[in-house]
């Protein structure tokens, strides 16, 4: 609880100006009811409204149930007096101790008193988005008219900040209101006023035409009265009429989104034009991805900021046709935008002419396509006032470090950008009417604006064509490219990536052709070393700088779909490439399960991998970055016919899905495995696939598959001579019919099993062999006989250190010590076999513990504790896809309701 103090104002305890606060109130929904009854203060609310307006659309069946435990929790540790009336529920809380009442109250205040201090005071309440993370249809209203109260209270202040001559100080807040609400009249009279008394007249013209020009394309209206006599005021008293230079090309008709990008460029090139150096940006990306739409939609928004004019000249760096241009070429078409009269021959003399005529000057030069960092320096000006915006496929890096150039770097535009961008060309009718076409057009687009361009350009060319033709066209992965070629736009995919590739070196190359056929979607720098057999680190660089790959996390790299599919088209001989990077991620995950699971059985070709993985959590963590490139490569090793692969993989997989609950994935996996067995030669390999498909099945809740395979691994494990291998088919075979149910059935494998066990002589073999053995007796109703077998397994643990399979035996105990009405030791074992779960991270027999602690609080009599159990049993199965065992538990905590 927040005492009452400092946050938002002396003696504020409760807000909803930001995230509702006090914050240690619980999950969401019930933070939800506090900031209803917040803003409600004084005023009853009924539980008909509270459901409403704290769940919308999305109440549970058991709404009300749920409302009551909330505010029976709040009044529990709330300092304010929560009472229940007859017209509903009301929080009795001074007003003054919420902040957006104390708000409201500061600002009728601050208009009356017509006090800046005040209006200040209010505002300073404010701790970010009114209302934070609350998102039903009430909260959004009332947020919209908590930040509408603030905007106007802001407004009010800055009226009479102009007033009291502030106008210096408040330019970069009035430019960035402007650019936030681009029609709001207030506002641009705002920045025109003090625009004007900055002596800025210029810049303040230009802010009325930016404004009456967007009122009439978007409204159809002119501004108003008021703001006219204001330009009419500017234009008495300004003389700044002179040509200027406006080369930029047309501001993009369909733009969207890019709103860091954006800010980006805003925040880089922000600041008081008589900064000590010169503003420089570079913005870079792959081609086709929008850098220089980026640039002409952020410059024609901020044309005020350059009243000398603005200048533009395409590099050609990546012209699929032209050479780049030079520099001296560069320079004298720009020294004839600026007006120079003789260009002179002499270099020197050119370059200090041009750097003459920028001085003193706030001018936008944009310099676009540029090949390299050499192309730019001597195309700075010389001295500050210019803001410079560089565009590249390049990194460049030159221009960063010597220049101090702010990257922007643009990645592909994200899904909502993608459609609202497409949906802007093709139109809402028809691709409503459509839509399923619309979506699949959208999703072979992938996001690069150039292809969202090029396919928008040819729907709307044939308005008789559906679009499933155009999305039947892309489905075709071997000819998707073609699909983006050509039409009245200036060149296709195909021609955009081939300037970027030719430009690279045989290494790269090579490089970028094989990261084209690799399985999964990225890849780390120790898989593109198995790769390549060698050090792979320069191509990488070169690579990323040119933005053909890219790193989305440290050492992680991946490849845009239409990039990938461009580069499949080169040609490479990539056979033993792909081998050595599926034998990389086999030796990769047989590494992780040996240090995971240090005492499970090796298989065929178990090495020594180069990780270096040195515990668990390392372990875990490489197969959570890899999991998804493990599944392709077993996918690919299938294709390939590389049969020991396509079953190594999710044999060192096994013991994370266990862990993680993820039997559905587990399963399928080792149903591809399964498919190789007949291009096995060792029995021992034949056992161990079928095994684990069984076993896979047996959590899936199939008896019959799951016994006929675990009857077969057991014929190819006596078949294999191995005592070890019938050893661990006998224990599956009993662990099945646990997951069945059938303890009778499982008993004898359970026996079996254990004397094959005593025989190994691996103690924690053993110790699991026992515990198995004393489950099955338990549940049998042997209770003495499960108690000293499972007694016997903690004995091995202690006497080893290997507590693995503590928590397992813990937990047998536990539920022995309920059968028997030993509570008090059940609940102490249970507790003890959670505590053992989690540090090791299996999630998936935490789920099963909290499970059966609800089942012993419910029979001690406990039903709050034995739901808290049960609700937190339920997440884990839910999170984890198990649904047998979730539904199980929902009818437990049904049971409890009924």
């Amino acid at each position: 609880m927040e005492s009452s103090g400092r946050w938002g104002g002396e003696g504020i305890q409760y807000g909803v100006l930001g995230e509702v606060v006090p914050t240690g109130l619980g999950h969401l929904r019930q933070r939800s009811v506090l900031a209803v009854l917040l803003l409600e203060t004084g005023r009853p609310v009924t539980a008909d409204q509270l459901v409403e307006w704290v769940w919308g659309d999305s109440a549970p069946q058991r709404a009300r149930e749920t409302l009551y435990a909330y505010l029976s929790r709040l009044r529990a540790v709330l300092d304010a007096q929560l009472v229940r009336q007859s017209g509903g529920y009301v929080l009795q809380v001074e007003p003054e101790r919420v902040d957006a009442h104390r708000f409201r109250r500061l600002v009728v205040a601050a208009r009356a008193e017509q006090s800046a201090a005040l209006f200040e005071e209010a505002l300073q309440l404010w701790r970010g988005e009114a209302l934070t993370g609350l998102d039903t249809p009430w909260f959004v209203e009332q947020r919209e008219r908590l930040q509408a109260e603030r905007f106007a209270a802001e407004l009010d202040l800055t009226e009479l900040q102009l007033q009291q001559g502030e106008y210096g100080d408040l330019l970069p807040v009035l430019r960035s209101r402007s650019q936030a609400g681009p029609l709001d009249e207030r506002v641009a009279g705002h920045l025109m006023l003090a625009l004007h008394r900055s002596d800025r007249g210029t810049e303040a013209l230009q802010e009325y035409d930016r404004l009456r020009r967007a009122l009439v394309d978007e409204l159809a209206i002119e501004p108003s009265a008021r703001l006219q006599q204001l330009q009419q005021e500017i234009l008495g008293t300004t003389h700044a009429d002179r040509a200027v230079p406006q080369q930029l090309p047309a501001a993009p008709a369909a733009f969207v989104g890019r709103d860091p990008a954006l800010k980006q460029l805003t925040t880089a090139l922000a600041g008081d034009h008589q900064q000590a150096t010169i503003a420089v940006s570079a913005v870079g990306g792959a081609g086709g991805i929008g850098k220089t739409s980026l640039v002409l939609h952020w410059a024609h928004r901020n044309l005020a900021r350059f009243p000398d004019g603005q200048l533009f000249i395409d590099l050609r760096g990546f012209d699929p046709v032209e050479p780049p241009l030079s520099v001296d070429a560069a320079m004298s078409g720009l020294l004839q935008a600026l007006g120079a009269d003789r260009i002179p021959a002499d270099p020197q003399a050119r370059a200090g002419l041009y750097r003459t005529m920028l001085a003193g000057k706030r001018m936008l030069l944009v310099l676009d396509n540029a090949k390299e960092s050499a192309q730019v320096p001597a195309l700075l000006p010389g001295a500050a006032g210019c803001t410079v915006i560089v565009t590249s496929r390049n990194r460049l890096g030159g221009l960063l470090t010597r220049h101090g150039a702010v990257p922007v770097d643009l990645d592909v535009l994200d899904p909502a950008d993608a459609r609202e961008l497409l949906l802007r060309q093709v139109g809402a009718a028809r691709a409503s009417a459509e839509s399923a076409a619309f979506d699949e057009v959208l999703t072979h687009c992938a996001g690069l604006p150039l292809a969202l361009a090029i396919v928008a350009a040819r729907v709307v060319s044939r308005p008789d064509f559906p679009l499933s033709a155009f999305a039947e066209e892309l489905r075709d992965t071997a000819a998707r490219l073609d699909a983006f070629e050509g039409g009245e736009l200036d060149a296709g995919l195909r021609s955009v990536f081939d300037c970027s590739y030719r430009a690279l070196d045989p290494d790269a190359a090579t490089l970028l052709a094989l990261l084209a056929r690799t399985p999964g979607q990225d890849i780390s720098t120790a898989s593109v070393a198995a790769l390549v057999d060698g050090n792979p680190r320069r191509s990488l660089r070169v690579l990323e700088s040119v933005h053909l790959i890219r790193q989305h996390a440290p050492g992680r790299y991946a490849l845009h779909d239409l990039i990938r599919l461009y580069a499949r088209e080169q040609k490479v001989d990539a056979d033993q490439a792909l081998w050595r990077l599926a034998d990389h991620y086999r030796r990769g995950v047989l590494e992780a399960a040996r240090v995971a699971s240090p005492d499970r059985p090796p298989v065929n070709g178990d090495q020594m991998a180069s990780l270096g993985l040195k515990d668990r959590a390392e372990a875990s963590a490489w197969i959570d970055a890899e999991s998804d490139n493990l599944m392709a490569t077993q996918r690919l090793a299938v294709a390939r016919g590389w049969s020991d692969i396509v079953w190594h993989i999710p044999y060192g997989l096994a013991p994370f899905h266990t862990w993680q609950g993820q039997d559905s994935l587990n399963a399928e996996l080792w149903t591809i495995a399964l498919t190789v067995v007949p291009a096995l030669e060792e029995p021992a390999d034949q056992a161990m696939v079928h095994r684990y498909y069984g076993r896979s099945r047996g959590m899936l809740g199939q008896r019959d598959e799951t016994v006929a395979h675990l009857e077969q691994a057991l014929t190819y494990a006596v078949r294999s001579g191995q005592v070890t291998v019938r050893a661990a088919c006998l224990q599956t075979l009993a662990e099945a019919h646990c997951f069945m149910e059938d303890f009778e059935a499982a008993l004898p494998y359970g026996l079996a099993q254990l004397e094959l066990y005593k025989t190994l002589g691996k103690q924690s073999w053993l110790a699991d062999s026992y515990n198995l053995v004393g489950w099955i007796q338990a549940k049998l109703g042997r209770y003495d006989e499960g108690r000293a077998a499972c007694l016997a397994s903690l004995e091995i643990i202690e006497q080893t250190g290997d507590h693995d399979s503590r928590g397992d035996v813990l937990d047998s105990l536990a539920f022995i010590a309920l059968a028997t009405e030993s509570f008090d030791e059940a609940l102490s074992a249970f507790e003890d076999a959670l505590t053992s779960y989690r540090r090791i991270g299996n999630v998936r027999q935490m789920a099963e513990t909290q499970d059966h602690i609800g089942d012993a609080y419910r029979t001690l009599g406990d039903v709050a504790a034995a739901r808290n159990a049960w609700e937190q049993a339920l997440t884990g199965f839910a999170d984890q896809g198990r649904e047998r065992q979730a539904d199980r538990v929902r009818a437990k905590l049904s049971a409890l309701d009924g």
